[in-house]
């Protein structure tokens, strides 16, 4: 319901972040404060950001410094749990050691992993912060040896926008790797994930100047319904918006 509101959604994550940074830095306090200052950095700043970027440049730049400054945080926040759990998590994040990791480090992975791209998109491709793009790719790769159908398939959704972002591969090889992590992500949330088709849509189907296959996998997320309680609820309501707003602008993607 927060969400069908302009104003509301930004005020329910500063709150409830605001609570969160008050309580103690538990290990637990601090996945739950991740986890909501992602959401809040993508799903409300980063997403709106979007939609007013071509007619209020100044209010998105404002925006984009307050999103990189949350990805930072969070950046901090995931290095502090994993060195918590592993001691040499820093030398292994710089190349020079080896470790064994669990299960329970999946979730920093993946988060810390967010937050790179975070800053990396919130900074506008600042160079200081592209150089984070080969640690997404170790991150998401070493949490998938461990589990690749963690959550639903969101490692293997990750691994789409990451691969996509390399400037080291030919479109062909995207295009494969994209197809094939979209494949397993279909797999793991059993298709109720509907970010991953709004993220498939503007992968592939957009920069291929393929219209009609955009528009219909854009109506398909459209008519995708959620159950109760579903663990991709909060994402498919923002994936909803998101694909309402591409359809409403279709015109400016294609040139026919």
């Amino acid at each position: 319901m927060v969400l069908n509101y302009p104003t509301l959604p930004s005020i329910y994550f500063k709150n409830k972040i605001n609570r969160l940074e008050n309580k103690n830095n538990s290990f637990q306090n601090n996945r739950i404060l991740i986890k909501n200052k992602i959401n809040y950095a993508y799903g409300i700043i980063l997403e709106n950001n979007d939609k007013i970027i071509h007619e209020d440049y100044k209010k998105a730049v404002i925006k984009y410094k307050e999103a990189y400054k949350i990805f930072l945080e969070v950046k901090q926040l995931c290095i502090n749990n994993l060195i918590y759990s592993n001691s040499k998590f820093d030398e292994w994040f710089d190349g020079k050691e080896n470790i064994n990791f669990k299960e329970n480090d999946i979730f920093e992975l993946y988060y810390l992993s967010a937050s790179l791209g975070g800053a990396i998109k919130s900074s506008r491709g600042n160079p200081m912060d592209l150089i984070y793009l080969p640690k997404i790719g170790k991150l998401l790769k070493k949490a998938i040896t461990i589990n690749p159908k963690w959550n639903g398939g969101s490692l293997q959704s990750a691994m789409m926008s990451y691969t996509s972002s390399r400037m080291d591969l030919n479109q062909d090889i995207i295009k494969d790797s994209v197809n094939y992590y979209f494949k397993n992500t279909l797999e793991f949330s059993d298709s109720l994930d509907a970010s991953v088709f709004v993220s498939y849509a503007e992968i592939i189907y957009k920069p291929e100047q393929k219209k009609i296959d955009f528009k219909n996998t854009l109506d398909y997320v459209l008519s995708i319904k959620t159950p109760k309680n579903s663990e991709f609820g909060l994402q498919n309501i923002i994936a909803k918006k998101r694909a309402k707003w591409l359809l409403s602008n279709m015109d400016d993607y294609f040139i026919e």
